[in-house]
C-alpha cells in the first residue's frame, strides 16, 4: 500500500511540474517551461540572450541539446550549436515574432565551413548564407543535411522552415548522395520560408503526447517538395 501510494505521489509531482505547450505557436503559452540553460553542458550556445527567450518546452530542448551533441560526435572540429530564439518564460507573443508562443518553435543558425560561430555579443545574425539568390560557400551541405536528418529522425518534427535556396540545394545534395528515397520524409519537413531564413532555419516540433491542450497543425503535404 506504501509503495503504491509513494509511485502515485511521485506521478502526480512529475505530471505537475513537466512542461506543457498550450495553443497554437502563433497564439499560445507555456507552462513549466524550460530553459536551454540546463543544458549548458550541451555543445550549444544561446545568442541574444538579453531578449530573456531561453525557454521552450522540455521536447524542444531535448531536440536542441541532443542535435548539438549529436554534431560535435559526428564533426569534431564543427563549431557550437547556435540558437537563437526560442520562447520567452511563460510563452505568448515576443517581439520579432509571429509564432514562437507555445514552446515549440527555435531558431538554429546554419553550421559554416569555417566553423567560425558568431560572438554571443552581437545581437543579430552573423551571417547571410544566400546572397543575391545564390547559396555562399560558406554554407556547410554536407553538415546541414546531416543537422536536417537528425532532428526529423530523432525528434517529433513537424516542420523545418528554410530559404528556398537552402532546400533547393539539400534537395539536390540527397539525390548526389543516393538518399533521396529513404529521406523523402526529411525533405518533406523542409517548409520554404524567404526572406528570413537564409541565415538560420527554423524548427518546430509537434505537440507533445500527453498536451491535451495544445492546437496541432495540419500536416505537410506529401512527397520530398523538391
Amino acid at each position: 500500500m506504501k509503495v503504491v501510494l509513494c509511485f502515485l505521489v511521485l506521478f502526480s509531482f512529475t505530471n505537475s511540474y513537466a512542461s506543457e505547450a498550450i495553443g497554437f505557436y502563433s497564439n499560445g503559452s507555456i507552462k513549466n517551461s524550460v530553459s536551454i540553460d540546463r543544458y549548458n553542458d550541451s555543445h550549444v550556445r544561446k545568442l541574444f540572450r538579453n531578449r530573456g527567450q531561453l525557454y521552450g518546452t522540455t521536447e524542444t530542448m531535448l531536440a536542441l541539446a541532443g542535435l548539438a551533441d549529436h554534431m560535435k560526435s559526428l564533426y569534431p572540429t564543427v563549431e557550437v550549436t547556435q540558437i537563437g530564439d526560442i520562447s520567452s518564460k511563460n510563452g505568448r507573443k515576443i517581439r520579432r515574432h509571429k509564432s514562437h508562443q507555445n514552446g515549440l518553435d527555435s531558431d538554429v543558425v546554419y553550421y559554416r565551413t569555417n566553423e567560425r560561430a558568431q560572438p554571443e555579443s552581437e545581437t543579430e545574425w552573423g551571417e547571410d548564407f544566400v546572397i543575391n539568390g545564390k547559396l555562399t560557400k560558406n554554407f556547410h551541405i554536407e553538415r546541414n543535411w546531416e543537422a536536417m536528418k537528425y532532428l526529423v529522425n530523432n525528434h517529433d518534427v513537424g516542420r523545418i522552415f528554410v530559404d528556398g535556396k537552402i532546400k533547393s540545394a539539400l534537395c539536390n545534395y540527397a539525390k548526389k548522395t543516393g538518399e533521396f528515397e529513404q529521406e523523402k520524409e526529411t525533405l518533406r519537413r523542409l517548409r520554404i520560408e524567404n526572406s528570413v531564413h537564409m541565415h538560420h532555419f527554423h524548427l518546430r516540433l509537434k505537440c507533445p503526447s500527453g498536451n491535451s491542450r495544445c492546437k496541432a497543425q495540419v500536416e505537410p503535404p506529401a512527397g520530398s517538395g523538391c
